[in-house]
């Protein structure tokens, strides 16, 4: 892309150089590179600096921010905008040749949920030899092949440059995991949604949001704000409900729900069995009773919710029904493990009070006859508010718990184990075991042979977050060596 065609109307150079990158990240700058100046305004000139440095060719900056910019006019050129997200948008799409034709864009959003959907998605568009780019939680790549990345949304200019990537490989289908950070961040200004889909919302990130309202408003702005073509609401929470009431084309919604017959999808004659469930989806579309291998209650609503999705005819939906058989369970999302001798143990991602009860309730319908220990902690530096539910509630419903570490980062362990251990009423029920490889292979000890042993909190994840750094650390492979050796 050539400099002057960046904003049409505006002549930024007589020499129309190339545009060889562009970044919000002073960092990653390099010559005739632009440099969009968004940070920290204190740090914001010494950011400046840094890209001009680097190599910067333009540097673009919001109005507002009435910079100072005569010192460095013969160093790099300056573009002033009104909003500086918009111009993100824009000038990547214009950078990596987006066109909006090519495919099409599943959002999610919800507390939890949003990779276990957007996994199975992947998988039943997989399955008709259908390609899908993922860009998420559990990373992004053409599905099944996906890379780690830092944040679950990433910025528009980096979600951009993966969609270029994904239509270059013949993807026609994309899902992008919305989290409630990179709406109120506007990561995803400008993006152009199929279908957006509502999973739940439960207590999280209240460090971030304050409160409940605030991180509901956040949520409902991917339903109001954005276009979309259709809106698949799960209506089993209260705040699916008002997202309903708050769209005014009706058309465009679909509900999906795990009882309630109102809903356009919905299921019956639930029955867990010790190895899956079996129950029936009922639609506009037909009914289908379909089998599963996965567990948990949760794992119906989210089929559920990637049918709803994916229906477009009845045969489509006759088609997609008979597929569930052959879904495989998330990454990281009870996950089972069993060998004789041993307690069966799964590894879960649950990190929020309300996952972490459907996790031990569902695992109580599948196995109601045997007893169940769950291991997990808190992340350090987040949500303190969350811990004493999380030990309250995980009390109630667990025969034993033990409380570990989960990424602690820079705070106190013990200061986040106290605030666990006052939402324990029963006092007998819990211990501390600070290292989670202990606390593994303590819980995984053969005189829990006929027990179940649960794992929350990191699910996937092969670190831990302790002091400043990534500790190589990995549920799986601990659960794997305390059964084999």
């Amino acid at each position: 892309m050539k400099l002057n065609e960046i904003y049409y109307g505006i002549k930024l150079s007589k020499d129309n150089v190339n545009i060889n990158g562009i970044s919000e990240n002073s960092k990653n700058i390099r010559k005739n590179y632009i440099f969009f100046s968004r940070k920290n305004k204190k740090l914001q000139e010494e950011y400046i600096e840094e890209a001009i440095k680097n190599g910067a060719i333009l540097i673009i900056h919001a109005k507002k921010d009435k910079l100072n910019i005569k010192k460095y006019e013969t160093k790099c050129k300056f573009l002033e905008v009104e909003d500086i997200n918009k111009s993100m948008s824009l000038v990547s799409k214009k950078f990596y040749k987006i066109k909006s034709k090519d495919f099409k864009i599943i959002g999610i959003t919800g507390t939890n949920g949003k990779s276990t959907v957007s996994d199975y998605i992947a998988q039943l568009n997989k399955l008709k030899k259908n390609k899908v780019g993922l860009i998420g939680t559990l990373g992004n790549g053409v599905y099944p092949n996906l890379k780690n990345i830092a944040l679950t949304t990433p910025n528009i200019i980096s979600i951009n440059k993966y969609i270029s990537e994904f239509t270059k490989k013949n993807v026609s289908k994309i899902v992008i995991e919305v989290s409630s950070h990179g709406i109120k961040q506007r990561r995803t200004e400008g993006i152009i949604f199929d279908t957006v889909i509502f999973t739940n919302l439960t207590h999280d990130h209240m460090d971030y949001h304050k409160n409940m309202s605030n991180y509901y408003k956040t949520k409902l702005k991917l339903f109001t704000e954005y276009k979309s073509k259709k809106k698949i609401i799960c209506i089993d929470n209260n705040y699916g409900k008002k997202i309903v009431d708050s769209i005014k084309n009706k058309k465009e919604i679909q509900t999906v729900s795990i009882n309630n017959k109102e809903a356009d999808f919905y299921t019956s004659n639930i029955i867990y069995f010790n190895n899956g469930i079996k129950f029936t989806i009922h639609s506009r579309y037909g009914t289908g009773e379909v089998t599963t291998k996965i567990y948990g209650e949760f794992a119906i609503i989210n089929i559920l919710t990637a049918i709803a999705t994916l229906t477009t005819n009845k045969s489509n939906f006759i088609e997609l029904t008979n597929n569930i058989s052959k879904l495989k369970s998330v990454n990281g999302r009870m996950n089972k493990y069993h060998r004789k001798g041993y307690p069966i143990t799964f590894i879960d991602f649950a990190h929020t009070p309300e996952a972490a009860k459907l996790v031990i309730n569902s695992i109580r319908k599948h196995f109601p006859k045997k007893k169940v220990v769950t291991i997990f902690g808190c992340g350090g530096e987040r949500d303190n508010k969350k811990r004493k539910k999380m030990g309250k509630i995980i009390s109630k419903i667990s025969d034993e718990i033990i409380i570990t570490n989960d990424n602690p980062r820079n705070e106190c362990q013990d200061k986040i184990t106290k605030d666990i251990i006052l939402g324990i009423e029963n006092k007998k029920k819990y211990e501390v075991i600070l290292s989670r490889s202990a606390a593994i292979k303590k819980a995984l000890k053969k005189s829990n042979f006929n027990k179940i042993v649960l794992i929350l909190g990191k699910g996937h994840e092969k670190f831990q977050v302790i002091k400043n750094k990534k500790v190589k650390f990995c549920d799986r492979d601990k659960v794997i060596k305390a059964m084999y050796t």
